[in-house]
């Protein structure tokens, strides 16, 4: 688990649903209760909707999504209209380097470095290259690499999460994420190619 409270949303989902039913007098239509699996990485929503989804149960009139938050305190609510929270994607970045032995760096070409390199690369996309009315986050959430203290990797591994609320703004991180990786080969005397990443 992340904190993010996740068990929660099926308790709020069948309660929601309960409250709904006993009502009933209150309001008119049809009520569809959907669970969202893998909502964190939009693979849960895509393959409900090439499923046929609307097809099956029909096109809602209006749509109600919820998520837990942690900010607000517990009993209370937040309400909001349009984008409530930001699209996730998540991406796997390769740093492929030359290992070699630690007293002997000048002879390989470490995959370490170019990850530290690249850390602090990306995190000038959001400041430096989107306004800062364009809320995004780039976060990365793990880094593999090594085995021994006195030796240099072959590659080091990185899983980042990007977070935005537009289509446009995370093409634009996604397009940075690349050219930044290409450019930390390159600078350091690898093919573009050495740092592939995976989404």
């Amino acid at each position: 688990m992340h904190a993010c409270g996740h068990d929660i949303h099926m308790t709020a989902f069948l309660g929601a649903g309960r409250v709904l039913a006993q009502l009933k007098d209150q309001w008119h239509g049809t009520l569809i209760l959907i669970g969202q699996p893998s909502e964190e990485t939009g693979d849960g929503a895509r393959a409900m909707l090439a499923d046929g989804l609307y097809e099956r149960f029909g096109r809602p009139d209006y749509v109600v999504g919820q998520h837990d938050d942690p900010g607000l305190p517990a009993g209370t609510e937040g309400i909001v209209s349009g984008p409530a929270l930001a699209s996730a994607t998540s991406v796997d970045v390769a740093i492929l380097g030359i290992g070699g032995h630690g007293a002997r760096p000048e002879a390989g070409k470490d995959p370490i470095v170019m990850a530290a390199e690249y850390i602090l690369e990306i995190q000038t996309i959001v400041s430096r290259q989107l306004p800062p009315q364009q809320a995004a986050v780039v976060t990365v959430g793990t880094i593999h690499g090594g085995a021994k203290r006195n030796i240099i990797p072959d590659e080091v591994t990185l899983q980042l999460t990007v977070r935005s609320y537009s289509d446009e703004v995370r093409e634009k991180i996604l397009d940075s994420l690349q050219k930044m990786a290409q450019g930390i080969a390159v600078a350091n005397g690898l093919p573009p190619t050495a740092c592939p990443l995976f989404r």
